[in-house]
Formats: C-alpha cells, structure tokens, sequence
C-alpha cells in the first residue's frame, strides 16, 4: 500500500511534459519579443516597424502553415522560397502583360500547383533523398528566374499595358488578414478534423507502419504538396499586390525563414504525430520579430545569419530531446 502510494505521488508531481512542450513555443515568442523590445528601446514596437511586421509575417506564415503539411509528411523542402520567387516572377509578367490581377492571380496558382503536384510525384517515385533534390530545384529556379528577367533585375507593376489600381494600407491590411485567417482555418480542419492530417502524421513518424496499415501513401503525399503549393501561390500574390514589384531576390530568405519557424513553433523538422498547424503560426511571428529585432539593431545580413543559426541548432538540440528514441523506423 505505502508502495502503491508512492508511485502515484511520483506520478503527481511529476511535470506534464506535453504541456510543456505545447507552452513552449509560446513562451518563446513572448521572450523575443519583450527581450527585443529591450535592447531596441521600444523600436520593435513602433507603429512603422509593426506595419512592416504585419507585413512580413503574412507572407512566412502562409507558406510557413502550407509546408507543416510537407514536413509533416517526413519531407525535407527546401525549395519553397526559390517557387515562391518564381511564381511571384511569372504572376508580375502576366500582370504587366495583361494589366489583369484575375489572370495574374491564375497564373501563379497554376504555376504553384504545377510545382507542387511535380514534387510529390516525384518524392513517391525516384528513390533520391528528397531535400537533396528540393536544394537542387531551388537552385535551378533561381537561375531560371535570372534567365527570365535578363538584364532587367526587377519588374515593376507600374509599366503594365494598363494602369492597376494600388491597395491603400487599410485595404492590404484587410486582404492580408483575410488571407491568412481563411487559409490557417482551412489547413486547421484538413490537419486536425480529417482522414488526411492522421494520415500525414502516420507517415511522418513511419513510412513503412503508414504503408502496412492501408495509408495511400503516394497519393498521401501529393495532397500535403498540393496544400504547401496553395500557401505559397497566396504568399507569392500578396507579395505582388503589396510592393508592386518582384525579382531574383524576391523571398529569398523565405525558405530558411519557414524551416527556423517550424522548429521555433514547437515542430520536429521529422515531422510525425508531434507535427501541428499552430506551429507554422507562432513559428512565423517568433522567426519575423527576430529578424526585426536583428536588423534594428544594426547587424549586418551575415551577422544575422549567424545568431539565426545558432537560435536554431540550439532550439533543434533542446527539442530533440522531446521526441528521440520515440519514433518508429522510417
């Protein structure tokens, strides 16, 4: 009995690591925030540098909730940013062309679908370790898009063959929430509600035990590309109606800013049963304030680079330890 006691009084005080783990990446947002707030003397919080936040988050966000999907899945994409420019590139010509934004619009999700349905084919069919293939495309894309833009390293929606209207602030404001909220509920039921968010955590944490229970992984898998493809189409949109401008450099930070938000949002990068939506949100506000904070602070881009890397491989190594040892084999 005095056994029997004990153990439950073990059990008790013993600290709900899942809850822990589920405050965490909250916890961390707040302390970059205040701790940014701090050494920038209230600058991060100014009224100016919070329209440009709004502004950033949106677009890392998107594709930041689009991915969980992918990497949800067991996939490595490190691709996303050079699409995102390159679908951002496509629907500036197609608006300067056409001085539509519908069809500037349709290109871009053909485009983004395009890429999304092509990487899931062949993530289930070529048996290459697919970051490697994503580090490649990503690469080629952006050669690609330098070919396109020849001597022109920007194009500019002004010089369309007719004139289109600009969104004021409060308008951009109203299309960013409106973007992100639908999209975050959307992703939200698929991931949460449906066959396919428990099919997509069964093949994160087990190729192999996902196959043998019946999962449909291939067509598992394009489905989670095809809602990563939707999140970057939007991103890509937005990113052409709010500055009125693409080119090379378009989101080319975009792809490493999505895999530090996932990790910084409470997310293994293994993906599995431990992969959530919320992750994609806080792990895109906590990943822009930081980049906010940095860049006030007067750091240089590769200064920048160098505290994001180390944030991450220390937040890699303290997660870990949450989930190691716990997964099935692949």
């Amino acid at each position: 009995m005095e056994a029997t006691a004990e153990i439950k009084t073990k059990a008790r005080t013993k600290p709900d690591t899942r809850l822990i783990g589920e405050l965490a990446p909250i916890v961390g947002l707040v302390l970059v925030v205040v701790i940014f707030t701090l050494l920038t003397k209230g600058a991060l919080l100014s009224s100016g540098n919070l329209q440009s936040l709004s502004s950033q988050v949106i677009t890392t966000a998107l594709v930041t909730i689009g991915a969980v999907f992918v990497f949800g899945s067991g996939y490595f994409d490190m691709s996303l940013g050079g699409c995102l420019c390159f679908t951002a590139v496509i629907g500036g010509q197609v608006a300067i062309a056409t001085g539509s934004l519908l069809l500037s619009f349709i290109s871009i999700l053909g485009i983004s679908l395009a890429f999304g349905i092509a990487k899931g084919i062949f993530a289930t069919t070529v048996n290459v370790p697919f970051f490697i293939f994503t580090i490649v495309l990503g690469s080629v894309i952006s050669s690609v898009v330098l070919v396109m833009l020849g001597s022109e390293s920007t194009i500019y929606l002004k010089d369309a063959v007719k004139e289109i209207p600009s969104l004021t602030f409060t308008q951009m404001t109203a299309v960013n929430v409106i973007a992100l909220v639908v999209f975050f509920a959307v992703c939200l039921v698929l991931f949460n509600y449906t066959p396919l968010g428990v099919c997509i955590k069964n093949l994160g944490g087990s190729f192999i035990a996902a196959r043998q229970s019946g999962i449909n992984t291939r067509k598992t898998t394009i489905i989670a590309f095809i809602v990563s493809a939707l999140g970057v189409a939007v991103a890509a949109f937005i990113i052409l109606l709010r500055t009125r401008t693409v080119g090379a450099t378009t989101a080319s930070g975009v792809g490493n800013d999505v895999m530090v938000a996932l990790v910084l949002g409470g997310m293994p990068l293994s993906g599995g049963p431990k992969s959530k939506i919320s992750a994609g949100l806080i792990g895109a506000v906590t990943i822009t304030v930081l980049n906010s904070g940095l860049t006030i602070m007067g750091l240089t881009t590769g200064q920048i680079q160098v505290v994001r890397g180390i944030v991450f491989i220390a937040v890699v190594f303290v997660s870990s330890f949450s989930y190691r040892g716990k997964l099935l084999p692949r």
